[in-house]
Order: structure tokens, then sequence, then C-alpha cells
């Protein structure tokens, strides 16, 4: 499936659960499964997690299951697959498991805060949706780990869809991001 704007990599999920689209995933430096080339990803823990590895693409769900376009990303990701695809979307090879985009421009699900273009975003809660770190309350000299930078604006409501500039240096808050 190719990306928005920019470059997309499979990588390997570490638990076999299904993620929604647009959802941004961090790199998983504890899988020590050796496969070689294989970048391992899981779902973010909470909000200002990192690093941050990417944002998926499409769905990544098991055969023949359908979700609507504006299904809520909370409804989808993290949840179980059914059998007999329980133990397999968790990925057993390198190219197995969700596509991320990993470069360019990518669209995410904003948390429940509105987003002004040209802010600084980070991951803001377990699904993979963003926020600015001022919405998330991060204080001033705190390490961030930001999925990019907000190309669109968003409203209040969660699950607006914003443009994302990525970028997943990690910087330390200042005053205005």
């Amino acid at each position: 499936m190719p990306g928005l704007d920019g470059h997309t990599r499979t990588c390997r999920l570490n638990a076999s659960k299904r993620v929604a689209k647009f959802s941004a995933l961090v790199i998983d430096a504890t899988d020590t499964t050796t496969i070689s080339g294989a970048i391992f990803v899981k779902l973010p823990s909470g909000a200002n997690v990192g690093p941050v590895a990417g944002v998926t693409i499409g769905h990544w769900l098991e055969p023949n299951v359908f979700y609507a376009e504006d299904t809520d990303p909370s409804t989808i990701t993290g949840t179980t697959p059914s059998p007999p695809y329980a133990s397999m979307l968790g990925g057993t090879g390198i190219d197995i498991g969700p596509t991320l985009q990993i470069s360019g421009q990518a669209r995410c699900y904003s948390a429940s805060s509105a987003i002004t273009a040209g802010k600084v975003l980070v991951i803001a809660d377990a699904y993979g949706r963003v926020d600015t770190a001022a919405h998330l309350s991060i204080g001033a000299g705190t390490l961030i780990y930001p999925v990019g930078i907000a190309r669109t604006n968003s409203s209040d409501a969660a699950n607006d869809v914003v443009l994302v500039d990525l970028n997943f240096m990690p910087t330390y808050m200042t005053t205005g991001m």
C-alpha cells in the first residue's frame, strides 16, 4: 500500500492486536527476536512515549474484518483478533506487520483538543492519536518524542484527521510548542 507522501516501511508488531489506520506506533527496543533488518514496533502505552516509529497508513486487521471509515480508532486499536488469527497479527517475519509512514507527510487522528497548524505533535494516548505537548500539560524542559509538525488544523472533536510533516527527533519542550 503506498504512503501518502514519503517512505513507508512494514514493521513487526510485538503483540497480536488490531491497529487502526493513522495511529502512531513506537519502537519496541525490548524485542530480542533475531530477524535481520526487522523493525519491531508496539502500541504506545500513553502520552509522550517514544521513540516514535511511524504512523500506520491502513488498518492492521485479520482477513474479512471491516470497520466503517469514521469508526472511532479506540474501538479498534489494541483489540484482540478473532480466532484463528488471535496469534497471527503480531507478525513472525521481517515483512509481516503494519505498514508505517516513516518520512514525508502522514495523516494522524487527533485527540480531543483543537490543533493549530505549525504546532509540534506528540502521541496523546494508547491508541496512537496525537495532540500538542501544551494540551497534554508537558512542561518546559521535558523530553518530548514528536510525531511531527501539524500542517492542518483540527477541531475540538476527537478523531479529527490532521496532516502531519513527520519528524521523530526527540527534543526538549520549550514555551510555545
